[in-house]
């Protein structure tokens, strides 16, 4: 009678533990599309036997363990954060090469070989007032649409600034939800798997918004800080960061566009610190890219260094020279006007002086030759005697600033692709590791479920021999 309890006990483990192993399959099934989910498998173990001891045997469920692979995760997390920062970086330059044709038939290109072609077809007809008037509304049209461009690039600058704040604001609830999942996780009496799966979800979130290194403590909470050591999270502690925009005092040109600077949760400038993930592909446009074209608070930026030096040009020349031939002529007038106290708003200012006029344009240049001024002029289009910028004629460098901008987008937009397939590739690696494979899973139901039966009818033929032995037992 004895065995057939013993028998009886642990086939109702065994049961308990085969519904166990059933419910770790079917929650695999379920979370098997779970954004960092990893698939569970339930552990078991023999009992020890020794019936005269009261040790009946049998097997027993003793937790659970995962497929998690820690190093396949931070895998993912790196190609992540590159992905995110090349993204970014395609993202913000083609919005500013945008404003340009790099074939040279609209904007500004356009309207500098208009120029130079009205100042050719003056020194033509040095005394024709239809040339003269064309120099004038080729000019016209030149200075709004180098207006229209610097604008345009200060504004897209202005919106990369409010992604940053948005990123870093991401930034800030993602590290909060990662404090929430580390305090569940010290207060969990055992492992969750769910939970554990939502930490590595919003862990690889975090990674395409920033890059930071992660270490997994001893009772399962991680710590994140930036690679200059500035914490993000530290156990059930976050730290949130913020978005300034600032021209730093003292700056040269105290009116350009400010730079975006990441402060810590103590004020402090890190924004050094970040260099990868979407914030630091933004940082790095907003900072770096936009600030060659219009300048910042060290630098006039390429745009503006071509609108003054043209201007320069094109002024001195005039004013070298005299309106006619006749001995008293009245000297030549700037035909641009800008604001110079500032180098960065050269672009944004640039205007036709008011005070010139078809009758004040002087093609005579100081040596008394009656078209040496427009000549000069004309000449620009193909040579740098008479002006140019570092060796290169005012189209060339133009084209110049278009092509280095055009080619940083043909990088990242290369990356951004590149990385793309690199980052999927590695999480399938990874999927293939720690994921949830339906197929198996099926097979482990159907051997669970079997088990399960075949258990359930030892179970029935044990009733069955115990209800025979009570029969045979005589009643008094």
């Amino acid at each position: 009678m004895g065995g057939i309890m013993a028998a009886l006990n642990n086939a109702g483990n065994a049961l308990n533990v085969y519904q166990e192993s059933l419910n770790v399959v079917q929650n695999n099934i379920t979370n098997s599309n779970t954004p960092g989910y990893a698939s569970q498998s339930i552990n078991l173990a023999p009992e020890p036997f020794n019936l005269s001891g009261g040790l009946v045997g049998g097997v027993a469920a003793v937790g659970l363990t995962s497929a998690r692979d820690q190093y396949a995760d931070d895998a993912v997390r790196q190609q992540l954060q590159l992905l995110g920062q090349y993204t970014a970086q395609a993202q913000g330059s083609q919005s500013l090469s945008n404003y340009f044709d790099a074939t040279g038939n609209s904007g500004v290109p356009a309207d500098l070989n208009t120029l130079l072609q009205a100042f050719s077809a003056w020194s033509v007809a040095p005394n024709s007032t239809t040339a003269q008037q064309s120099v004038l509304n080729a000019a016209t049209t030149f200075a709004s649409d180098v207006n229209q461009l610097a604008g345009s690039l200060s504004q897209t600058g202005q919106a990369i600034q409010g992604q940053i704040s948005s990123s870093v604001q991401q930034i800030n609830q993602l590290t909060t939800q990662i404090q929430q999942d580390n305090i569940q996780i010290q207060n969990a009496t055992s492992p969750d798997p769910n939970l554990d799966a939502q930490l590595t979800s919003n862990l690889e979130q975090l990674s395409n918004l920033v890059n930071f290194s992660d270490v997994k403590q001893a009772d399962g909470t991680v710590t994140l800080v930036l690679s200059g050591g500035s914490p993000l999270v530290i156990g059930d502690q976050q730290f949130n960061l913020s978005a300034t925009a600032q021209v730093p005092a003292g700056a040269a040109n105290p009116d350009s566009q400010p730079s975006s600077v990441i402060l810590d949760s103590q004020g402090n400038d890190i924004t050094s610190q970040i260099t990868g993930g979407q914030l630091g592909g933004q940082l790095d446009v907003y900072n770096n890219v936009l600030p060659s074209l219009i300048g910042n608070g060290s630098q006039a930026g390429s745009l503006n260094t071509f609108v003054k030096s043209l201007a320069d040009t094109v002024n001195n020349i005039l004013e070298s020279g005299t309106v006619s031939t006749q001995t008293g002529a009245a000297n030549g007038v700037a035909l641009f006007t800008y604001n110079n106290t500032d180098a960065t708003t050269t672009a944004a200012t640039l205007a036709v002086n008011p005070n010139i006029t078809t009758a004040t344009l002087a093609p005579v240049d100081s040596s008394g030759n009656a078209n040496g001024n427009a000549l000069q002029l004309a000449s620009l289009a193909t040579s740098t005697t008479s002006g140019g910028i570092n060796g290169q004629t005012f189209g060339d460098y133009f084209s110049g600033m278009m092509s280095a901008l055009g080619n940083y987008n043909s990088v990242a937009t290369a990356n951004e692709q590149t990385q793309q397939q690199v980052s999927d590739q590695t999480e399938a690696q990874r999927d293939q590791i720690s994921g949830v494979s339906l197929d198996q899973q099926a097979v482990l139901m159907m051997q669970y479920q079997r088990s399960y039966q075949a258990t359930a009818g030892f179970v029935t033929v044990l009733d069955d021999m115990m209800q025979s032995t009570i029969d045979m037992i005589p009643m008094y």
